[in-house]
């Protein structure tokens, strides 16, 4: 099952199904917006070290990480959290709950002083999101709630959305959920064509550090995502928001990349 959704001069076009899919690491948009939000609240900023909002403070490299670095994936943490137990591949990140996190944090050293080169970091990510909910004395899940899919009437998002559709792996075979447990900011949201392009063309979107930009520029954000049974890719270009979801792990990008150019060539449409 394919779900393509397309926002283009301020109509919304959606082919496939409207169904519930794990979105993987799109879940790091909303999380990058809502570190926006928190520091426009004055609640954080952006240079705060991360130790700050953590029950224990992560090895150093250099100086302290920052809550902006983990944002832009230039804190040095590797890719996954050091683990704690035997690798589960087909629920990878369950062992990682909000109990067992200060073990976590303590036993993953970075492998690069932050603020270098970009390293794609789900761990951090999910680091980011854990110390957010810290911060605000809530959970990540409730200030995803609070501050983005209740104000956006984002209805069918979050991290336990009921009527997900089955995954499947790229070989195609039934694969069950991903709980990203405490690490959830990385990538464990459920949601809808409908509700990303609702979030895609939100205010909160564009501040979100998350997005990484097209080669070649021209002003085209994108980002993709990932777990064991589900793909999904967002774009952004202007006002035009494209998003494509996917119940098999094979990528993607190239529907959403078509339904853009595709968007791009026709004449705008009536205001929906």
């Amino acid at each position: 099952m394919k779900t393509l959704g397309v926002r283009h001069a301020g109509e919304t076009t959606i082919s496939g199904t409207d169904a519930v899919f794990e979105i993987g690491s799109l879940t790091k948009l909303l999380t990058g917006a809502l570190l926006a939000l928190l520091v426009e609240d004055g609640v954080v900023a952006l240079d705060d070290p991360v130790a700050r909002h953590l029950p224990v403070a992560p090895p150093v490299q250099g100086r302290p990480i920052t809550l902006e670095d983990l944002a832009t994936h230039r804190s040095g943490l590797p890719r996954v959290p050091r683990k704690l137990e035997r690798w589960d591949r087909r629920d990878p990140y369950a062992q990682f709950t909000a109990d067992r996190m200060p073990d976590v944090i303590a036993r993953t050293a970075p492998k690069a002083e932050p603020g270098g080169r970009v390293a794609y970091s789900n761990y951090g990510y999910g680091l980011l999101g854990f110390a957010l909910g810290h911060a605000a004395s809530s959970t990540y899940g409730e200030l995803i709630r609070t501050r983005l899919t209740d104000p956006l009437a984002m209805t069918r998002t979050g991290l336990d959305t009921p009527g997900l559709v089955q995954g499947h792996t790229f070989a195609g075979r039934p694969t069950p959920p991903w709980n990203l447990a405490a690490l959830a900011g990385a990538g464990g949201l459920r949601s809808t064509a409908s509700d990303v392009l609702r979030f895609l063309t939100s205010e909160p979107a564009r501040a979100s550090l998350a997005w990484f930009k097209a080669p070649g520029g021209h002003g085209l954000l994108m980002h993709d995502g990932g777990t064991g049974g589900f793909r999904s890719f967002a774009l952004l270009k202007g006002e035009t928001a494209v998003v494509a979801l996917h119940d098999h792990a094979r990528r993607i990008n190239g529907a959403a990349f078509k339904a853009l150019k595709t968007a791009e060539g026709s004449r705008p449409g009536r205001q929906a």
